[in-house]
């Protein structure tokens, strides 16, 4: 049994839970809307392109979007994961965590299964 596995059943934690909370705190807000315009309105403006985002202030909005039922059945059974699909699922299992009044790493939540590589682009493979 994998760590992930093992931890969810210690903790008596649904995947149907996990997916429902990091839809909750995945979803995007008033104040993401308005990151998202500033960014848009940052890359239109000619005096503004040259600066980072950082420099101006300008945060990440949220992704709208949770981690889905296939994903964490993919960490259930251990097999590789992204890293933002696992930042999701810390999330997920600490909103729940706090409620009962802890936290977890990644790395105990996880143990030695690495993350998911992407494919590498054509501009790295070449240099």
């Amino acid at each position: 049994m994998g760590t992930f596995k093992q931890f969810l059943s210690d903790k008596q934690l649904e995947p149907q839970t996990l997916v429902r909370l990091s839809d909750q705190l995945e979803a995007r807000a008033e104040e993401d809307r308005k990151l998202a315009k500033q960014r848009s309105d940052k890359r239109r403006d000619k005096e503004k392109q040259a600066k980072p985002y950082a420099e101006l202030g300008i945060g990440k909005p949220k992704s709208g979007r949770g981690v889905s039922l296939q994903q964490v059945n993919a960490a259930l059974e251990d097999q590789p994961l992204s890293p933002k699909v696992r930042g999701k699922l810390v999330r997920a299992v600490n909103a729940v965590l706090a409620k009962k009044g802890g936290t977890v790493d990644p790395q105990a939540l996880f143990g030695p299964v690495p993350a998911r590589k992407g494919a590498a682009t054509k501009a790295k493979a070449a240099s």
